[in-house]
């Protein structure tokens, strides 16, 4: 019973594992940063490790929005955008396989049979490389702005982080 439970907890370990983490990022870890490029512009990066390219930008804007807030502005917009993606290569999984086995073959004539035994083996070999996750650099430029959003291409930072902390707390 210990056993089961030890090896649950370990897989559930391992799935969350695979999430990219909405934290703060120390000394270029996963996580998110931003630096101050004047009064109202912030570029704002995020790096994760995922298979979910996506989640990098969700969690840039994110921050994005909570920034602004912080700030005292309402809204920003997006100026520059770049997502870097790299696909981090494992060792793959290998196995080898060798088997062992008899075929037996019957030949009947018209007044016997025979039966003879041959020993036959096989050797197999597996690599694969299961693991799709990707580091994701996403970096934003944004500037900052107070009252009305003054087009379809700024974002609401209420809003944003109505929809998007959500999917941060998962």
């Amino acid at each position: 019973m210990k056993t089961s439970i030890l090896i649950i907890s370990i897989l559930l370990m391992a799935g969350c594992a695979s999430k990219p983490d909405y934290r703060p990022a120390n000394n270029g870890s996963q996580g998110y940063s931003e630096q101050k490029i004047s009064d109202d512009q912030y570029r704002v990066e995020f790096k994760s490790v995922s298979n979910n390219v996506a989640d990098a930008g969700d969690y840039a804007l994110l921050r994005a929005a909570e920034l602004t807030q912080a700030q005292g502005y309402d809204w920003f917009v997006v100026t520059n955008k770049e997502t870097f993606v790299e696909s981090k290569s494992q060792a793959p999984a290998s196995s080898i396989s060798a088997s062992q086995s008899q075929q037996y073959e019957r030949s009947c004539g018209l007044l016997t049979c025979e039966t003879r035994v041959r020993p036959t083996s096989s050797v197999g070999v597996q690599v694969s490389n299961n693991d799709k996750r990707k580091e994701v650099h996403t970096l934003i430029d944004i500037k900052m702005g107070k009252g009305i959003k003054p087009s379809d291409n700024s974002f609401s930072a209420q809003d944003l982080i109505e929809n998007l902390s959500k999917k941060a707390q998962k």
